[in-house]
């Protein structure tokens, strides 16, 4: 099935579209959630939970233009609820606002795992570059690079206008170029997206 097929087939309460859904999304954004938190039950819990909203909310949902963005943003604003409902019950302050910074976006060494040849010690030192990012722009070059969505759909996902998604991946790109290893890395990866 088509992505329209599948909003389509949502919107009009057929369970093979929400299973189609469910089964082909799932994984993106459970290991994109595990880099906002690492708790995996309360991630889980988040993905499912924003399912059932999605199927309990069918008959209202507006517009998607991209069904990816769109299940990213349901599925990172429900775990923050989470978090924040958590942190509520154990007297911690959360603000929603503050959401990229009190939980960082963090890579892992799993997000490696397609450049085999790279050795620990250059994969460490790649992490430890990337990971000295700003959140937002750790999470535009996850999701340009690793989800490989358009500006456009990352601009959704983050709640951000174009020009930033793009002022955001120029500033990563400016300072991981300053380092040997990222940017062989980046030529390994852009050339497996040319060929893909």
């Amino acid at each position: 099935m088509i992505e329209s097929e599948l909003i389509f087939g949502l919107k009009n309460s057929d369970r093979q579209a929400l299973s189609v859904i469910y089964d082909k999304y799932y994984q993106d954004l459970y290991f994109y959630l595990l880099k906002f938190y690492s708790q995996e039950d309360l991630v889980q819990n988040a993905i499912h939970d924003m399912f059932i909203d999605l199927w309990n909310s069918r008959k209202s949902i507006g517009e998607i233009k991209s069904l990816k963005a769109y299940l990213l943003v349901s599925s990172r604003r429900k775990l923050f609820k989470l978090i924040k409902d958590i942190q509520l019950n154990s007297d911690q302050n959360f603000s929603y606002e503050d959401e990229l910074t009190d939980i960082p976006f963090q890579y892992s060494h799993e997000d490696f795992l397609i450049e085999k040849e790279i050795d620990d010690n250059r994969r460490i030192k790649i992490l430890e570059a990337i990971n000295q990012l700003p959140s937002r722009q750790k999470e535009a070059v996850y999701l340009r690079y690793y989800e490989k969505l358009s500006v456009e759909e990352i601009s959704l996902v983050q709640g951000i206008n174009y020009q930033s998604v793009l002022n955001n991946l120029q500033r990563a790109y400016e300072v991981l170029r300053a380092n040997p290893l990222i940017v062989n890395f980046l030529k390994a990866v852009l050339t497996a997206l040319i060929v893909h």
